[in-house]
């Protein structure tokens, strides 16, 4: 066979890193070595990969990119592979871990983790905020297994997702805040004299999505979930919270939508699981029963 997971990743790592020398440190290997790889791999496929260009950086060639973008693809789905034969070796996955974001843990995702934790009462779970480990990790070593998350603007590669559910946004404030207080609907200059609650710029919301959602000139950016949800009870200002996430806020009055007169529809953001081919069985219960 001319190519070879170990050739894939070579050719990967050289185009990442910008040097057989930091591929090689990478792999832990010496750069001659990486070189001879590529140039082996260069020979039997009777193709030019790299241009090389004494002191300069190797530049891939337009076939090279093309199989740089197929070895992204392939490379996560063989780590997933030979991950999910491992566990299998062993039964049952010992632990679980799953990424989410602070938006999307809906009563409908805590319900469905109880449930695998009685299915499966041996295996540990970890749960992490999805926006401490890229999406593209998944599967990796110390990497998440499942990642429940708003739709990433950028798609990522060697995974597989599944459109689970949806965010219906509502514009919020505590009660305390002068705009819940307002018996009116809400016009957009009401809303300019108050701070808005937005999150930070992130894998999910660039700089032009989170303009987009921008009411006030006046900000509060919040990097956490937990430091947005505490702005908004606290009454510091006004912002969009998804309407699922947690009922009782709104049962309790500990937070109030407010009524506008410019948005005729629905703000809405789909929610995605996220995974590998390399769950064991615990993972695949998960995801099945998600998808039900």
């Amino acid at each position: 066979m001319l190519m070879t997971p170990e050739r894939l990743q070579y050719l990967v790592f050289v185009a990442d890193l910008g040097s057989f020398s930091a591929a090689g440190r990478k792999i832990g290997v010496s750069a001659s070595a990486v070189s001879q790889v590529i140039q082996n791999m260069e020979i039997d496929l009777n193709l030019k990969l790299f241009d090389r260009v004494s002191g300069q950086a190797p530049k891939l060639t337009d076939v090279g990119k093309t199989m740089y973008l197929q070895a992204l693809e392939i490379l996560p789905r063989l780590e997933a592979m030979e991950k999910k034969a491992l566990s299998f070796q062993s039964g049952v996955e010992d632990t679980l871990t799953i990424a989410v974001h602070g938006f999307t843990m809906y009563p409908k995702q805590r319900e469905a983790i109880s449930e695998l934790l009685k299915a499966f009462p041996h295996v540990s779970l970890n749960l992490v905020d999805v926006e401490d480990h890229a999406i593209s990790s998944l599967g990796q070593t110390n990497g998440p297994d499942i990642a429940i998350a708003p739709v990433q603007l950028a798609q990522s590669r060697g995974v597989e997702s599944y459109i689970i559910d949806q965010i219906q946004w509502h514009l919020v404030a505590a009660p305390s805040h002068p705009l819940a207080q307002k018996r009116t609907q809400l016009s957009q200059q009401d809303l300019l004299q108050y701070h808005q609650v937005l999150p930070a710029v992130s894998d999910f919301a660039n700089e032009e999505l989170i303009e987009s959602l921008r009411f006030s000139a006046n900000t509060i950016n919040c990097s956490r979930f937990y430091q947005y949800r505490e702005i908004l009870l606290s009454g510091a200002g006004f912002g969009l919270y998804p309407a699922q996430l947690d009922p009782h806020l709104f049962e309790q009055h500990a937070l109030k939508r407010l009524q506008l007169d410019f948005i005729e529809r629905e703000l809405t953001w789909d929610i995605e699981m996220t995974w590998t081919n390399a769950l064991g069985p615990a993972g695949t219960w998960l995801i099945e029963h998600m998808m039900e």
